[in-house]
């Protein structure tokens, strides 16, 4: 019995002895088991993009502020960013403790960063309340079996649910923006007693803006009866019972003051992050309106763009968002604040009212990063233009085809894009010589000879959204001045505001012997200028010698004018011409025999002189087409061989060509 009785006390003092090491290792987890809310925040530059998208570089640990000493770090520019409002500071300063009434600690970051419970507890409730958005509480049981109570706020998404048992480090829920917050970021408070939350809404501050409270320091002893200074409670670690909670709040209503002039505001901190923002993203507003032009009662999509390191940008915008500042008595832009980008873009709608010209600023915080206008107009007003400009080159070279556009104006001074009109209009030249065509609706824009004008007419359905496109080919060196009027009045709408000037193309001397010949050539638009060039003495290659005499017969056409016989006989010509410069090679070099051949069976097309050599190589199987060229044109060429020889073997140059060509014609 004895041995029994030993026995079983043994046995008791085991179990007393394991008992008490395990409440001793419960109250030491206890004592140490409180981690600060968020394990990892994004970098302040990064902060903007969803915690989902940011890359390892962008993330980094919580910084601690360390036995809660905030004086140390009231300038320290990266504390002040993550942690922007401490506990008992203003909304306006952030670090100005003791001015304040702020309940908790609000610390940013971005949007989906994962909160986890602060220590071991029991979900008192987890979703919507009115000012916090959505907010998770949390209660804590002590070593003396009474409580304090966690909350996190302004949640984009909760992850727990009422009820629920979570251990220190549970994640329960993501950083968000709800409620009455602007940008994503933590609102943590610790309570120690269980009230309705936010207490300002509901016991001393019942009726009083929340702001005007916070900022004036107003309920300051309901502050620091109710609440604990969060950062303060997780850096002292010998906290597990209520007294020590209570010494604590003493102590917080002693703490050394931070003075208002001697930090930075909340605002000067934001410009600075602004700033930084606008460093590392790109924003551009796009209306998608020509001329911004909107017509009344119509409403307009437009849209803003904005990209990180050149790539489409997801996430929020810095501050309140981004404002649209303009007078809604004459527009409506819907909406008026824009506060998160996905994918680069974000659209919104502007709808026109009264007509008139009316400004439009977008900014973030004091940052007017674009101004721009709007012209909203009545269909009526537009249909007859009054006014406009003439885009131009200040110089072609003679003979050179170059792009022009026309476009009218709006009463507004916006270009008229898209917008339809009525009449007829007359493009032309005033001084100096030259032609032109309409390529508005051509995706190759050039021109043939034959449609060549003077005057060259238009209306709103002969151009590209309301904008004429014409080439322009000067055909004299006199300076062009050019001028749009209107076909059934004749009145004068648009000059030019200067002359275009006309040039010699690069690649021709004028010394050169067939230089006279090669300018009347050019004139006649036989050949045309390469970028500005053409090379004299470059040897001429078959497509050139097809493309020239095919130009030589446009001319004739053009110069028959109502003859039409004359026509008829030149469009045959241009038909057998095609069938008969089939066999020439278009890039291998052109010897004068077969460019004489070319000529006088192209562009002649009357029987061959076939008696009367004179040359010494007036011979073989161009012979006849030689000696047609010499009797019936005069034909030699300017050199000291001129009077005896043709050289017919000879590879013939680009000046040469224009030459035997010239004297054809």
């Amino acid at each position: 019995m004895d041995t029994i009785l030993f026995s079983i006390k043994n046995l008791m003092k085991k179990i007393l002895f394991f008992c008490f090491v395990f409440l001793g290792h419960i109250q030491v987890s206890s004592a140490n088991s409180f981690v600060y809310p968020l394990a990892e925040i994004a970098k302040p530059a990064c902060r903007y993009s969803p915690w989902s998208t940011l890359e390892g570089s962008c993330k980094m640990s919580l910084p601690h502020i360390t036995g809660a000493d905030y004086t140390s770090l009231k300038d320290n520019k990266e504390y002040r960013r993550i942690y922007s409002v401490l506990w008992g500071a203003t909304y306006t300063y952030g670090w100005d403790v003791g001015y304040g009434s702020h309940e908790g600690v609000d610390i940013a970051t971005a949007q989906g960063t994962p909160v986890q419970s602060i220590g071991d507890g029991v979900i008192l409730s987890s979703g919507w309340q009115t000012g916090w958005g959505n907010v998770v509480s949390i209660k804590h049981t002590l070593s003396d079996g009474k409580a304090i109570y966690s909350n996190y706020a302004h949640l984009s998404k909760t992850n727990v649910t009422k009820g629920a048992t979570v251990r220190a480090g549970d994640t329960i829920g993501e950083v968000g923006n709800t409620g009455n917050s602007y940008g994503n970021h933590l609102h943590f408070q610790i309570d120690t007693t269980n009230q309705a939350h936010p207490y300002y809404y509901v016991t001393c501050g019942k009726g009083k803006d929340p702001m005007t409270i916070v900022d004036q320091g107003l309920c300051r002893d309901f502050l620091t009866a109710n609440t604990i200074d969060p950062i303060a409670f997780l850096e002292n670690g010998s906290i597990t019972t209520t007294a020590a909670v209570q010494v604590l709040q003493d102590k917080s209503k002693i703490a050394p003051k931070i003075e208002k002039k001697s930090i930075k505001t909340r605002e000067q901190i934001l410009d600075e992050e602004i700033e930084e923002f606008f460093r590392d993203h790109t924003l551009s507003v796009n209306l998608w309106v020509s001329g911004n032009n909107i017509e009344a009662g119509r409403t307009y999509t437009a849209r803003v763009n904005v990209t990180y390191h050149n790539k489409p940008f997801t996430g929020s915008l810095p501050a309140e968002g981004m404002t649209l500042s303009y007078d809604r008595t004459w527009v409506k832009l819907f909406p008026e604040t824009i506060i998160a980008i996905e994918n680069g873009v974000r659209e919104f709608q502007i709808t026109g009212i009264k007509p008139g010209k009316y400004g439009i600023s977008l900014k973030i915080g004091k940052r007017i990063f674009l101004t721009t206008s709007v012209n909203v107009y009545k269909k009526s007003e537009m249909s007859m233009p009054t006014q406009g400009f003439i885009l131009q080159n200040k110089s072609i070279v003679l003979a050179d085809e170059k792009l022009m556009w026309v476009v009218f104006r709006t009463k507004y001074s916006s270009n008229q894009i898209d917008i339809p009109y009525n009449g007829r209009y007359v493009l032309k030249s005033v001084t100096g010589k030259a032609k032109f065509c309409n390529v508005s609706k051509r995706s190759i824009r050039q021109c043939s000879t034959s449609e060549l004008v003077e005057e060259l007419e238009f209306g709103y359905d002969d151009t590209y959204r309301g904008v004429l496109l014409a080439n322009i080919i000067p055909l004299d060196y006199m300076p062009i001045g050019l001028v749009v009027v209107q076909k059934e009045t004749g009145k004068t709408l648009i000059k030019s505001t200067t002359d275009i000037l006309v040039t010699n193309p690069n690649g021709i001397d004028k010394t050169y012997t067939y230089f006279t010949e090669t300018v009347s050539a050019l004139k006649k638009r036989l050949i045309k200028p390469n970028s500005g060039y053409v090379l004299q003495d470059r040897e001429l290659l078959g497509k050139q010698a097809k493309d020239m005499i095919r130009n030589a017969l446009a001319y004739q056409f053009l110069k028959a004018w109502n003859d039409q016989m004359k026509k008829r006989t030149i469009l045959m010509k241009m038909k057998n011409f095609d069938t008969y410069s089939q066999s020439v090679e278009d890039y291998k070099s052109m010897t004068r025999e077969q460019f004489a051949g070319l000529v006088i069976t192209g562009i002649d097309g009357s029987p061959l002189v076939t008696s009367d050599k004179k040359w010494l190589d007036e011979a073989g199987k161009y012979k006849d087409a030689i000696t047609t060229l010499r009797v019936r044109y005069r034909f030699f060429w300017k050199d000291q061989f001129g009077e005896r020889y043709f050289q017919s073997s000879k590879n013939i140059t680009v000046g040469e060509s224009m030459y035997m060509i010239e004297k054809v014609l």
